[in-house]
C-alpha cells in the first residue's frame, strides 16, 4: 500500500509517496527512510484539497514549466500548490520535493528559485485564499528596456506563448496588455 507522506524533520520536509506498511512480526510498524536526508521519521499527509482556484494556479505552473527555461520543471517533475484542510497553502517543490508553507514571510527552507518566481508563487497563494487576481505582466515580465528580453530568460517568443497561454486562465486581470 502506497501513502502520501511527508519527513519529520522541519529543515527536511520532503513530500511523496512510498510502501510503508512491512509489518513486523511483533505488529509494530516498519517505516522508511527519507531518501534527502535518511532521517525515518515520517507522517501522514492526508490528501490536499482541489478548489477550482487550486486549479487554476496548478495549470498556470503547468504552462510556465512548459516553455522556455521550463520553471516548475525538473525532469519531468512539476511543482504544484496544495490547499489543506485548515485553508493554508503548501507549495511542493519540483526539486526538492520539499512542502513549504507559503504563509511564511521569513525564507522558505526547501524553495529552488529565486526572489521573482517566490513573488509569484506569492501571489498565486494569494488568489486561491483571497481570489486576488493577478496582472498578467507578472509572467516572464521584461525589463525597463524590452529589447533586453525578459527577467525569467525565456527569449520573446517563449515569453510571447506563456503569457498568451497564461491570459485565457481566470486568475488573471482581463484587459490587460499581453
Amino acid at each position: 500500500m502506497r501513502q502520501r507522506i511527508e519527513c519529520g524533520r522541519r529543515p527536511c520536509r520532503w513530500t511523496g509517496t512510498l510502501s510503508i506498511t512491512k509489518r513486523r512480526n511483533d505488529g509494530g510498524m516498519m517505516t522508511a527512510i527519507c531518501p534527502r536526508c535518511g532521517c525515518a521519521s515520517f507522517y501522514d499527509l492526508p490528501e490536499p484539497i482541489i478548489t477550482e482556484r487550486v486549479e487554476h494556479v496548478n495549470a498556470l505552473i503547468k504552462i510556465i514549466a512548459s516553455h522556455g527555461r521550463k520553471f516548475f520543471d525538473h525532469k519531468g517533475d512539476l511543482a504544484t500548490m496544495e490547499l489543506d484542510r485548515r485553508g493554508k497553502v503548501w507549495f511542493v517543490d519540483e526539486y526538492t520535493k520539499a512542502r513549504i508553507y507559503t504563509h511564511y514571510s521569513r525564507r522558505w527552507s526547501g524553495f529552488n528559485h529565486g526572489g521573482t518566481l517566490r513573488g509569484l508563487v506569492e501571489a498565486m497563494r494569494d488568489y486561491i485564499t483571497k481570489g486576488e487576481k493577478l496582472p498578467i505582466g507578472w509572467i516572464a515580465p521584461t525589463r525597463c528596456n524590452p529589447d533586453n528580453g525578459d527577467i525569467w530568460g525565456y527569449g520573446k517568443e517563449s515569453a510571447a506563448v506563456v503569457r498568451e497561454e497564461a491570459a485565457k486562465l481566470p486568475i488573471f486581470e482581463q484587459g490587460g496588455e499581453i
